[in-house]
């Protein structure tokens, strides 16, 4: 083996193991946590309505960073305890501005099942920190916890954060 030829699969084999790994697409994980509490009716006029905790986990890819799926678990803490789940679409319209719709389930005391739909403002408080507020309602038409032939609807609004990770 001449030397030219040493050299040449030397520099060949150092930049077989020294070469950068190429990735198709990237994770873009994002947690959010909200408050949320305003009207709720059906049937008969309407009332306050209970009082949330929501916990969310969003992903997104780098190849289209405006779209993501959001799954999220929530928490009444007033006026009584119930838990439920909900899968969203959501899609960003500006940096500081995104909507999104899906569906909500509750699952515990009694079953609530129904489409929802939300509109966030973000505000920037770090690099990847915001605060973020908007409407969110939702309408159940399913469950055992239904008064017979009602639909029940909440209009509510929700303060929190949301953290890119």
């Amino acid at each position: 083996m001449s030397a030219r030829s040493f050299a040449s699969a030397a520099v060949l084999a150092v930049s077989a193991l020294v070469s950068t790994t190429a990735y198709a697409q990237q994770y873009l994980p994002a947690a959010s946590a909200h408050a949320a509490s305003g009207l709720e009716g059906g049937g008969r006029g309407f009332q306050r309505a209970r009082t949330r905790v929501r916990v969310a986990l969003e992903l997104r890819i780098d190849e289209i960073p405006d779209e993501a799926i959001v799954v999220g678990g929530l928490v009444d803490v007033e006026p009584r305890t119930a838990f439920a789940a909900e899968v969203r679409y959501m899609h960003t319209i500006s940096p500081r501005i995104a909507v999104g719709a899906g569906a909500i389930g509750y699952l515990v005391p009694a079953t609530l099942v129904g489409p929802c739909a939300g509109l966030e403002a973000r505000v920037p408080l770090a690099k990847k920190t915001f605060l973020t507020a908007g409407p969110d309602v939702a309408v159940f038409a399913l469950g055992s916890d239904l008064p017979d032939r009602t639909v029940i609807w909440q209009a509510l609004f929700q303060v929190g954060f949301r953290v890119d990770l």
